[in-house]
């Protein structure tokens, strides 16, 4: 046999048996049936609510998609959108959890308000002198909390005192009031209420968990007692010991259904390092749920989303060192796939991210797909648990997002936390240090 042929037949060998590793792998555990049927299940119980809930949704998704580009636009021209950006995220969040177009259209307004009027977008990056709160933009509570905690999450809060005390986070500052309110929320009772929790449930949680768990903000004095009360309710009450995975359960047929969260899941093993129960059992549940589409799986409307790709590679991360021999060839198999498609369907040209409709800003794409890149090891074969192969286009890559984020930081429509995360943690970019000579 010619040299070759040798080569194409063994490579052909070892991309069947990646193939067969991974099938085999998915299927040694198959998702639950509350997981695979949830997204069904769910729109119809939206229906039972409000029956021409499909036709207000669709005609409210129209609107969002226009506005969203139109956004989009301004902030690729340099334009500050961030009050904008806060109100169409919270426009589109609201619509994949609830059936409460009152509240819907009132915020369709207060956009329309928002972009007629650009000396207000700079309001969404201001601390609220009364309640200390960022996100002035947001309505709901759990979205200030998340744009709060953003801002926290900079370099330039992390171990300063905060100008304004951050009352607003005395709801929940107790072990009642935090257990009362994330109870409240990790139920959904979607034919009686018309909202799905799941977001707030998931956004809520995970965003006390990088305040609470890492004492922050500086100068705010949680209840001592916070911290147990937290990992209590993480492990012992949210916690599905079959899948190993975290998630929102809800009212079906008269019973408490359990169903698994991709998102909750990545935030809860991500912000505690790791240190959670039974990581193969976290391997297993996250190969099975591979072609199952948001929240429970990978794909959004079935197809690869950055977003989604960074979550399934922090879980294979963490659960790396506890997974079997066909688990990895297996993980080695779709990390790849979902590389190649980053690479060729989703970086731009200039170093950029292709926008995902479910991205709350150009920023968030562009963090997304560094994210993901970071996490695997693209960038730092240190972090390339997954393989050995050395990817010798990284470093322009590396350079052309670099200067990507570079221009666009001072206009990042979410605000510029997420450009500085992707700088900072992921891209190695140290700023150069201006020195006062006087």
């Amino acid at each position: 046999m010619p040299p070759f042929l040798k080569y194409f037949s063994l490579r052909l060998l070892i991309t069947l048996s990646l193939i067969l590793c991974s099938t085999l792998s998915s299927q040694s555990q198959q998702p639950s049936e509350s997981d695979i049927n949830h997204n069904i299940k769910k729109q119809q119980e939206y229906i039972l609510y409000n029956p021409d809930f499909v036709k207000m949704k669709s005609e409210r998704i129209a609107r969002v998609r226009k506005l969203q580009t139109k956004i989009r636009e301004k902030e690729t021209s340099g334009y500050v959108t961030t009050c904008s950006r806060q109100i169409l995220w919270e426009i589109g969040a609201s619509l994949t959890q609830t059936a409460d177009f009152k509240f819907i259209d009132k915020r369709f307004e207060d956009l329309d308000d928002s972009l007629l009027n650009p000396v207000r977008e700079c309001f969404g990056q201001k601390q609220d002198s009364l309640e200390g709160n960022w996100g002035k933009c947001f309505s709901e509570w759990f979205c200030k909390l998340n744009e709060f905690s953003d801002e926290i999450g900079k370099e330039e809060n992390k171990h300063t005192p905060l100008k304004f005390q951050s009352h607003f986070l005395d709801q929940v500052n107790s072990p009642e009031k935090l257990t009362n309110y994330l109870m409240s929320v990790s139920v959904s009772d979607i034919p009686k209420t018309g909202k799905d929790n799941l977001l707030e449930f998931n956004l809520s949680m995970s965003n006390l968990m990088r305040l609470i768990l890492r004492d922050r903000p500086v100068g705010y004095k949680w209840d001592p007692m916070l911290k147990d009360a937290l990992k209590d309710l993480i492990f012992n009450r949210f916690r599905n010991s079959e899948t190993g995975w975290w998630g929102e359960s809800y009212v079906r047929d008269g019973k408490i259904q359990f169903v698994d969260d991709l998102s909750a899941t990545f935030h809860i093993v991500t912000y505690l390092k790791g240190n959670v129960p039974d990581l193969q059992k976290v391997v297993s549940t996250t190969l099975a749920v591979k072609e199952l589409n948001y929240p429970v799986g990978w794909l959004w409307n079935g197809e690869y989303w950055n977003h989604n790709n960074m979550d399934v590679v922090a879980l294979f991360k963490a659960g790396w060192p506890f997974a079997s021999k066909d688990q990895k060839r297996a993980i080695s198999f779709e990390i790849q796939k979902m590389l190649s498609w980053c690479l060729s369907q989703s970086l731009q040209p200039d170093g950029s991210f292709k926008p995902h409709i479910a991205d709350g800003s150009l920023e968030e794409s562009v963090y997304y797909g560094v994210s993901f890149l970071g996490r695997i090891g693209f960038f730092d074969k240190s972090d390339r648990f997954w393989t050995k192969e050395n990817f010798k286009d990284a470093e322009p890559i590396r350079m052309k997002i670099i200067e990507y984020i570079l221009k666009h930081k001072d206009t990042g429509g979410s605000g510029g936390s997420y450009y500085e995360s992707a700088l900072i943690d992921y891209l190695n970019y140290k700023p150069q240090v201006k020195i006062d000579k006087n």
